[in-house]
């Protein structure tokens, strides 16, 4: 099977990979784009801006419990709608996606393969059943959880920072093991969306 030729192959559409491409290909270089899940990476998706969506949504709903400190006078106790609070995290990161993926598809000079990248040689990957080679190969990486050995963690139900985003209910207790800014943004969204016991 013969390789397509590139003159740059970036592996990874997260936060680096597409102003990469962008780069080279407003440089006139025929670029391959290779993304196996969502473009965007974390950020995008499972970090900086879904996080920051919910840490808004709490702050608006700690803001609205000492409503009284500012003076003003609200008819009953707040409640947090957590289903809504996801479909704006989800709108945030949608859009997000969406605009990156818009603006990649406008590259001329771009191919977006959406499969799982291995290297075949120094100069030549494979995605799929196709073949791609380049004289220059770009690894944007990401990033995935890193699951603690605690003792008795795979005996009960855990999230990531994945899999929390996919929750549709506000947990009834939560403990978050981690100081990544992930982590925080976690706790602190949780916490103040909790409701409070009088």
């Amino acid at each position: 099977m013969s390789a397509k030729s590139f003159d740059a192959i970036v592996i990874g559409a997260g936060q680096a990979g597409p102003p990469l491409v962008g780069r080279l290909e407003a440089a006139g270089m025929k670029v391959a784009l290779i993304e196996r899940k969502f473009i965007g990476g974390t950020c995008v998706n499972t970090g900086c801006m879904p996080t920051k969506a919910m840490v808004a949504s709490a702050y608006a709903a700690h803001l609205a419990r000492r409503a009284a400190d500012y003076g003003v006078a609200l008819s009953g106790p707040v409640g947090v709608d957590y289903k809504g609070i996801k479909a704006r995290k989800d709108k945030v990161t949608n859009d997000a996606r969406g605009n990156l993926e818009k603006w990649i598809a406008g590259m001329k000079g771009c191919t977006l393969y959406r499969d799982h990248a291995r290297f075949e040689s120094a100069d030549t990957v494979r995605v799929g059943d196709e073949l791609l080679t380049a004289p220059k190969i770009f690894l944007n990486t990401g990033g995935r959880a890193s699951v603690p050995d605690l003792p008795g963690v795979n005996d009960i139900p855990y999230l990531t920072n994945s899999s929390i985003m996919d929750l549709d209910v506000l947990p009834s207790h939560l403990i978050v093991v981690g100081g990544s800014y992930i982590s925080l943004e976690s706790r602190r969204c949780f916490a103040a969306s909790a409701p409070r016991s009088r």
